[in-house]
């Protein structure tokens, strides 16, 4: 197994993913991908309404080329990690992260069902990444996000990490976490917890 897998898997328990609550208090799964989500992920991006599309990829696609796909879904992807939120089995959320080339940073980026804006799944998957960057000595986390992409930008801000965020020559918003600074991500992640637990619908 390469030790880069090794090292994501050991962010989650035994089975390979972690329960979470989303802003509702619904149940979500977090877990690695793996080569047999390939098929859902495909579907997952072709049912992304126009505009989530446009957020994602900076243009509208109406198909992901088959080796993107299947760099998303590989477990060994090299410099790739990938997560994905599942409620009941189905797929609402792609969180991943691309290594740079000095090794000491990573870009993020997300994608939410439209269906599923809102609750709080990316907030969800970017603390997981966070956890799996910090344990590979990852450094920084990076985004590109347009400024439109206002629902992103407040996961950011308000994530609980340190964040630096300026326009660049192209107007797009560049994003910037260190990952070494003192950060509030545990506190507010608690936080989060809660409030979804109060929101929760008890069993009958």
């Amino acid at each position: 197994m390469d030790a880069h897998v090794a090292e994501t898997q050991a962010t989650f328990p035994d089975d390979g993913g972690d329960d979470g609550l989303l802003i509702n208090g619904r149940p979500v799964h977090i877990a690695p991908s793996q080569m047999a989500d390939l098929e859902r992920v495909r579907l997952f991006y072709q049912h992304l309404s126009d505009s989530s599309t446009y957020y994602r990829f900076f243009g509208i696609r109406r198909a992901i080329p088959e080796r993107e796909l299947r760099e998303v879904v590989d477990p060994e992807a090299d410099g790739h990690v990938t997560l994905v939120a599942t409620i009941d089995g189905d797929l609402v959320g792609i969180g991943e992260f691309v290594v740079a080339a000095s090794g000491d940073e990573a870009e993020v980026a997300f994608a939410v069902s439209d269906d599923h804006r809102g609750e709080g799944i990316a907030t969800l998957l970017l603390e997981h990444l966070v956890a799996i960057a910090r344990r590979r000595g990852i450094k920084a986390l990076t985004a590109m996000v347009l400024p439109g992409n206002e629902p992103m930008l407040l996961v950011f801000r308000t994530v609980g990490l340190p964040e630096t965020a300026v326009f660049d020559e192209e107007g797009v918003v560049d994003v910037r976490f260190d990952l070494l600074a003192p950060d509030e991500l545990d506190r507010r992640s608690a936080e989060r917890r809660l409030n979804a637990m109060n929101h929760a619908v008890p069993s009958q």
